[in-house]
């Protein structure tokens, strides 16, 4: 990440994050996510990219996974939303 007068930016190659984003487009995890078997945590912004039935369908496979929406933020939580980002992070904490 790169800190401009109007923000962060992100400084990765072109190329590499369209084959990302088109990996993740055309290819569904399922199978991993169902074989995690630690405390799981979801965090999800109020405007971000998942589709609106993911997180339903990550609950569905995973009932023990804990859900966090984060209101007035996109798909890049941690800089839309840290403050609430770190209060969900903290909350599931142990003591």
């Amino acid at each position: 990440m790169e800190q401009r007068a109007d923000g962060w930016h992100a400084t990765m190659d072109r190329t590499t994050i369209v084959d990302t984003v088109a990996e993740l487009a055309t290819t569904a995890y399922w199978d991993e996510w169902s074989r995690i078997t630690c405390p799981t945590l979801l965090i999800q912004g109020e405007h971000g990219t998942m589709r609106p039935d993911e997180p339903s369908t990550m609950l569905a496979r995973r009932p023990d996974t804990r859900l966090i929406r984060i209101p007035d933020a996109a798909h890049d939580v941690h800089l839309d939303q840290p403050e609430r980002l770190y209060e969900a992070v903290v909350s599931v904490l142990p003591g």
